[in-house]
């Protein structure tokens, strides 16, 4: 394939990297909206949680702008041209991608380690489970690291079939990484199940959370894999590249503000007036541990001299 029929293969696939940038700035816009009502519902968060919330925001917007710049340069300083060249800002806002995807999967390793902490009858069954996750986790922004900076020497979109190895290598790393997370989660919430309605109500709905995030990014990576290896030298694979690190951002978050959520699903009687902290919540017995420092009051109470001992309470290991 000549130089000029592989620029205008790419040329006449631009349609898929307009299409990628419509919808990775949708999943933006949800992004900053959940990212803002975290911070507002969530200010007694541990720092490490803010932090990685953050840190993920961060990387998403280095992500979008450096994507909107390179769509700036192609549609509008060099409108019209033919041209496949690979931007320094292709390469930031591809590394951008993996840096969010690496984050979220550490913070879900995380949440794994937290429903199966030291002494509790899982925790010598999870430590090869973490292992798993974090050393996949490592292999992926590795993997993505190399892919970055091969990229940038390479300097044509035409030439990315020579990156082939090391992208699968990515992809296939994140997408395993995904499903065990998937897989752990919800085998861990499984094991609390106790036979109490509203306890199997609450971890049927953090198993099925578990389960749609696992599968968004999963199939985000799948197809980002298929469409760069049928598709060479088009942008075709933009169309789940450039939105799957938006899923990873939302997915986290979004798990982070439905703890409310699924706290009133076991305690319905109490969301009209308080929140509390779901780790307070012990789903082994379904009582809950009193804590008034537990309590935040997000909306006066009703004039009642004794707050209920059930505002209180948490999901094993804050997972969600």
């Amino acid at each position: 394939m000549t130089a000029m029929s592989e620029s205008s293969s790419l040329y006449s696939t631009y349609g898929a990297w307009i299409i990628s940038l419509f919808l990775e700035t949708i999943l933006y816009g949800i992004g900053i909206l959940q990212t803002f009502l975290y911070f507002q519902w969530w200010p007694n968060d541990g720092w490490e949680i803010k932090a990685a919330v953050a840190l993920v925001m961060f990387f998403e917007t280095t992500q979008i702008s450096f994507f909107f710049r390179s769509s700036f340069v192609r549609f509008v300083l060099k409108f019209g041209e033919i041209q496949g060249d690979l931007l320094w800002s292709d390469s930031v806002q591809l590394l951008a991608n993996y840096l969010t995807a690496f984050t979220v999967q550490l913070y879900f390793a995380s949440r794994i380690y937290n429903l199966t902490k030291e002494g509790s009858k899982l925790y010598k069954v999870s430590k090869a489970g973490i292992f798993i996750v974090v050393f996949l986790a490592f292999v992926q922004i590795s993997a993505g690291i190399a892919q970055t900076v091969w990229t940038y020497l390479l300097r044509s979109f035409a030439k990315l079939d020579q990156t082939k190895a090391i992208t699968t290598l990515q992809t296939a790393a994140s997408l395993a990484c995904d499903i065990c997370i998937t897989v752990y989660l919800c085998y861990y919430l499984r094991r609390h199940q106790n036979g109490m309605r509203r306890t199997q109500k609450v971890l049927r709905a953090l198993m099925m959370n578990a389960v749609n995030r696992g599968m968004l990014t999963s199939l985000t990576s799948a197809a980002t894999m298929i469409l760069f290896l049928v598709y060479p030298g088009t942008f075709w694979f933009f169309l789940s590249l450039a939105p799957n690190s938006k899923l990873y951002m939302n997915s986290m978050i979004a798990t982070l503000n439905m703890r409310q959520h699924m706290r009133n699903k076991l305690f319905p009687s109490d969301r009209e007036w308080n929140t509390a902290q779901l780790n307070d919540l012990d789903l082994s017995t379904c009582r809950p541990r009193p804590s008034v420092s537990a309590v935040v009051f997000v909306k006066p109470p009703s004039p009642v001299e004794d707050v209920n001992e059930e505002t209180t309470g948490t999901i094993p290991g804050e997972c969600y």
